[in-house]
């Protein structure tokens, strides 16, 4: 896809604040995201937590800029509860290697419930996190902490961690994520690394069956520093999704270093793009045109338009 003749790097949008949310009876759970079965050779070791997120004192500077978590968590008075799905490896990986997983998870819920996002992606990028993502590499499980229903699925609200940097807050039903919430993936780069064009991709609004179902937004921030002047970057689209793919007219911003902004309209169904004009010489159709030159538009070639929507979301349903 480009804008005129330069190619557009496909980046799309999703912005918006999740609720402040409270809950009684929160726990951590280990599982395959999307099982709706009850595994009755579930083992379930249980433990009280005493304190919210004890122990993040001893991060020193890292976590001191964030705030005081435990204060503010003693006088809620919840009780967190830990328990573990049965063979369930990245939970025992995590023990093995001294990972305190209730503190993780307590920590990011915390911050997320209070509508912090710098904190939770400061958090995002802390050496435990990325080590208790990392466990989960290759596989569609999550670990968990939030309310759950009398099988022990997640239910209500509650944070789950993927693996490759991805996060979600927000409504589960049935063990899926279903209602509405917020998913982010972030980017981490090596010390010194300068070439990365993404810090995060993050889609919030309706969900159903654990995928985007409903209106909602998808958003990608960048590295300013490695955008290529006069080139625009789809950064936000907005409108109706279905199945995680874009449903309906959608609307698009993209954006240029220096802080310039466009915006552009198409109409997608199920991930395909509606053309808005004739194929060119190079075989290209036009489908999203800017909203203020009506002459101006993002191509794509035929064989190129299909599953256009929020990419690289892990779900077992995909």
């Amino acid at each position: 896809m480009t804008d005129d003749n330069k190619k557009e790097r496909s980046a799309i949008a999703a912005i918006g604040m999740v609720m402040l949310l409270t809950a009684a009876g929160i726990g951590i759970f280990l599982g395959v995201g999307g099982s709706r079965k009850e595994e009755d050779s579930q083992s379930r070791l249980q433990a009280e937590i005493m304190e919210y997120a004890g122990g993040a004192e001893e991060d020193g500077e890292e976590f001191r800029r964030m705030g005081d978590r435990k204060q503010a968590a003693q006088a809620s008075g919840e009780q967190e509860r830990l328990q573990e799905a049965g063979g369930a490896d990245p939970e025992r990986a995590a023990a093995e290697s001294g990972l305190d997983l209730a503190r993780i998870l307590s920590e990011m819920k915390g911050y997320w419930e209070a509508g912090n996002m710098e904190a939770v992606g400061d958090l995002a990028h802390l050496p435990r996190y990325l080590e208790a993502s990392g466990l989960l590499a290759g596989t569609t499980r999550f670990y968990y902490m939030g309310d759950t229903d009398s099988r022990n699925q997640p239910h209500g609200k509650g944070l789950a961690i993927y693996a490759d940097n991805q996060y979600y807050y927000g409504d589960w039903e049935d063990g899926v994520r279903s209602g509405s919430g917020m998913w982010i993936k972030y980017y981490v780069y090596e010390e010194g690394a300068a070439d990365g064009l993404y810090l995060l991709h993050s889609y919030s609004g309706e969900w159903d069956g654990d995928l985007p179902n409903g209106e909602g937004a998808e958003h990608y921030d960048f590295v300013e520093e490695n955008l290529e002047k006069e080139e625009g970057y789809n950064r936000n689209f907005i409108g109706s999704f279905r199945d995680g793919l874009y449903d309906g007219e959608i609307y698009i911003t993209n954006y240029y270093s220096g802080g310039n902004v466009k915006e552009w309209s198409g109409t997608a169904r199920q991930g395909v793009w509606e053309p808005l004009g004739d194929k060119d010489q190079q075989g290209r159709y036009p489908v999203i045109v800017e909203l203020k030159n009506k002459d101006n538009y993002q191509w794509i070639y035929e064989k190129e338009n299909k599953n256009a929507g929020v990419d690289g979301l892990i779900s077992p349903v995909k």
